[in-house]
């Protein structure tokens, strides 16, 4: 029984280690291309595994030959040492490739390396006719000191922070150097622990023969590797000229447009800053999620499904979207969804380019409504005088008839007469109004004591429909240029919609911030909500979601507004509430 490892030529020793060194790192730039190349995948997947199962072979397989100076070999064994470290090195590398990795992911594969290394050692000196007994002890140390060091690469690449950071060029040669010595020490301890003998093993007496296969053997390695190497090298130049190319257009996509990628199921997998600095979510709320997380409620579940069709098929989308971010405001974004296809020619992933046109949208429903003003006022103009005329005059005699009646049912009749009138006089009044809009007459006012007043004014009316009003301001004197009155009856319209709007009580919030030299007031309750498709409706002529308005009421708060220099835009979801912001220009000294 002779041991192993008496004797080592080293130039054969430094040559194997530096083919071994070599391979490992083109099989972790292989690897490392794997995200990034979608389609070319299964070849860099393949190469990988092979340049890394052949630079464990070379090693252990120089070594034994180096140390044995065996002739016999058995050719087929030899290459099932290498098929057998393929598969090992493949199922390996292949437990890290998944998203999220985990402790179990890095055990399995740190075991599957390890075994890559002792069945390549083995089962490679079967090959060369071996009988081999090893020293259980020595055995176990290889077994473990291989096993951490596998761990430790596969944690660097794959499980720590640094790892995760691509732009980290020292990563790839400290792993293939980390690894060449897990492989270097596995077959010298294992070696080391070796013991054998020959049956009829016949050695190679002449020198030259022996340095002949050897080196024979070693320059079809060279041979082998150089390719590995060259078109390792070559991918990788590609790759990175299309990665500058792509790095050159995210960069001007994050810094012009909201973008999002998702894998095929709608996960969110990438988000931009402009993403998360509209959405108020943070990165980590996002990722893991799908857009449901946004869903304002105002699109119709079939606007979804449409949408799903559409990039389902490959195609791309492009459509506007209301979402609503983290804090219940809502904001409006054009949207481009495009479909990336695999080689089947299904989508794996999308990816969203948005714009913000919540500016736009508020501009387009202010004009929108300025049109219909504008028509209602030049009705106003032309049929209000002529209504209130008569109105007049029957209202007088309806009194005078009340006057003198004394049967009691028709004393009734008269008084729903009178009713009637005096709610025709209120609309003509409105129409008055919108017809010829008395001049505001801006004082700098204080807007918090009247805001208060108005609430003073309701709570009596609050409280018999069980509504709680609740107020809120983040600073005590904010000064705005207004007329009083008539914001007044802004304020008052606005809540006492509120009110209406929760037939079995509620919650009222007035809230005043002061933001980008702007006021905003915001009037929100917890009533029924009103439907997207009536939303678009509210301030046309006419359209109420009352049972006895008349939906002049909200016509003639815009205008109020809007002769202030301010906006008014309405958010609401179903069975939540709605709110009214009103904007105002703050007082500047």
């Amino acid at each position: 029984m002779d041991h192993l490892l008496t004797s080592l030529n080293p130039i054969l020793t430094i040559t194997a280690i530096f083919l071994t060194m070599m391979a490992t790192y083109s099989a972790l730039d292989m690897f490392s291309m794997l995200r990034s190349s979608e389609r070319n995948k299964p070849l860099l997947f393949l190469g990988g595994t092979l340049s890394l199962s052949f630079g464990i072979w070379i090693m252990g397989f120089m070594l034994a030959l180096d140390v044995t100076n065996s002739a016999n070999y058995n050719l087929p064994i030899t290459l099932l040492a290498i098929l057998v470290g393929i598969c090992f090195s493949g199922m390996s590398f292949y437990a890290v490739s998944v998203t999220s990795i985990s402790f179990k992911h890095l055990t399995v594969a740190s075991f599957l390396m390890t075994s890559a290394v002792f069945s390549i050692h083995i089962i490679g000196m079967l090959g060369l006719q071996l009988t081999l007994k090893y020293d259980p002890y020595i055995l176990s140390v290889t077994a473990f000191l291989v096993f951490i060091s596998f761990y430790f690469v596969f944690w660097l690449l794959h499980g720590s922070k640094i790892g995760s950071q691509h732009r980290n060029a020292w990563i790839r040669p400290v792993c293939a150097l980390i690894i060449t010595g897990a492989v270097v020490e596995g077959h010298f301890l294992l070696m080391k622990a070796s013991s054998y003998y020959q049956a009829e093993l016949h050695r190679i007496s002449e020198p030259f023969q022996q340095s002949f296969l050897m080196y024979t053997i070693l320059f079809i390695a060279i041979l082998i590797l150089s390719g590995l190497i060259g078109s390792s090298a070559l991918v990788s130049k590609r790759l990175a000229i299309s990665d500058s190319n792509l790095s050159d257009i995210k960069a001007a996509l994050d810094e012009s447009s909201i973008v999002a990628i998702t894998d095929a199921k709608g996960i969110i997998t990438y988000v931009n800053d402009k993403f998360v600095e509209i959405s108020q979510y943070s990165r980590e709320e996002l990722l893991g999620q799908n857009h449901r997380i946004l869903n304002s409620g105002y699109h119709s579940p079939d606007f979804f499904k449409s949408l799903w069709r559409t990039i389902g098929k490959g195609e791309v989308w492009k459509g506007e979207i209301r979402n609503k971010a983290k804090d219940g405001s809502t904001y409006w974004v054009a949207t481009t969804i495009v479909p990336f296809l695999n080689s089947k020619g299904k989508p794996y992933q999308y990816v969203s380019i948005r714009t913000d046109i919540t500016d736009r949208k508020r501009t387009e429903e202010i004009l929108h409504r300025q049109d219909k003003l504008a028509a209602v006022g030049q009705l106003a103009a032309g049929v209000a005088h002529e209504i209130r005329n008569p109105l007049t005059s029957m209202k007088g005699y309806a009194e005078f008839l009340l006057e003198d009646e004394t049967d009691e049912q028709r004393r009734e009749f008269v008084e729903i007469i009178l009713d009637e009138i005096n709610r025709v006089n209120h609309i003509v009044e409105d129409f008055m109004v919108l017809a010829k809009p008395k001049a505001a007459q801006l004082q700098e006012k204080n807007i918090i004591p009247l805001i208060k007043n108005v609430l003073a004014l309701l709570e009596f009316e609050a409280r018999k429909k069980k509504v709680q009003m609740h107020f809120e301001a983040n600073e005590n004197i904010v000064q705005i240029e207004c007329d009083e009155d008539r914001l007044k009856q802004v304020f008052l319209n606005f809540i006492k919609n509120g009110i209406e709007a929760m037939p079995h009580g509620g919650d009222i919030t007035v809230k005043v911030q002061v933001l980008n030299s702007q006021v905003q007031i915001s009037i929100q309750d917890t009533g029924i909500g009103i439907p997207a498709d009536k939303l678009k409706k509210i301030g046309e002529p006419f359209f109420t979601t009352k049972k006895d308005g008349n939906g002049l009421g909200l016509m003639v708060s815009y205008k109020i507004i809007e002769s202030h220099n301010g906006t008014v835009y309405i958010e609401s979801e179903l069975n939540k509430g709605t709110t009214f912001n009103i904007v105002l220009p703050a007082h500047t000294a």
